[in-house]
């Protein structure tokens, strides 16, 4: 008794029919299949560009030596004294280290989770301790609530503690306690930030071009400062010619 074939495959023939067939099938598709190692799959991790970003990333990206592109830039740019040119090469990884050792991190030149915190957050992360504040909304309250909290502190020159602030300590301290990064000097903030004409409570306020003073814009044309030696932090009126930026 012959083995029944359906009507529809009698004229067709079988790509498995032959042994030369199956062996040269099996060769393909063994050839066809790569696996890279894990130094392979790493490298070939693209680094996302900015518009990536505003996809949100749930996960931290990690940056290292020998990587270009837009995270590499964000990282030259917040550690500073660096050309942010979006490569990775051996002067990123000895400023990395220098600020990792700064920030009582592991020196090991690799911008992880940890990194990511001490530079004021990965752009774009979504979950976690290392989201970035938004800049608006409840983004701005916090960072007016949080300067408010130090009126009376006293002006110290070089101050960056709770113990005493100068100007731009001041702003920073603030700026790091909402997750938000911004360089240590005024002028360093002033060129850092995007500039805004029409501020709104949280923006920083900007006396010279470059920045010799630098305050907090509260709202209602107030700021918050630590004006000068012999002053403290206070809420006052702003005066005369000043310009905006925000984070």
């Amino acid at each position: 008794m012959g083995s029944y074939q359906p009507r529809h495959l009698k004229h067709e023939p079988s790509v498995f029919g032959s042994k030369a067939a199956r062996r040269g099938l099996i060769a393909a598709a063994t050839a066809a299949v790569v696996i890279p190692t894990a130094s392979e799959a790493a490298s070939a991790a693209p680094v996302p560009t900015a518009a990536a970003v505003k996809t949100s990333p749930s996960h931290v990206v990690v940056v290292r030596y020998g990587q270009t592109g837009y995270y590499v830039r964000v990282v030259q740019q917040r550690v500073g004294g660096l050309a942010v040119d979006g490569s990775f090469g051996p002067r990123t990884l000895a400023a990395v280290k220098r600020f990792q050792r700064a920030h009582g991190l592991v020196q090991d030149g690799i911008v992880g989770p940890l990194t990511w915190r001490a530079l004021g957050g990965q752009p774009g992360y979504r979950s976690g301790s290392t989201a970035p504040v938004s800049r608006s909304g409840s983004g701005s309250s916090a960072i007016v609530s949080i300067a408010k909290q130090y009126q009376g502190v006293p002006y110290v020159w070089g101050g960056s503690t709770p113990a005493g602030f100068d100007c731009s300590g001041f702003t920073s301290y603030v700026y790091k306690r909402a997750g938000i990064y911004i360089p240590r000097t005024a002028s360093a903030q002033q060129r850092y930030v995007r500039r805004v004409s029409s501020p709104v409570p949280g923006d920083l306020v900007f006396s010279g071009f470059p920045a010799y003073h630098v305050a907090i814009y509260v709202g209602g044309g107030m700021q918050i400062a630590a004006s000068k030696p012999g002053t403290s932090i206070a809420i006052k009126q702003i005066w005369g010619y000043k310009t905006y930026g925000r984070a």
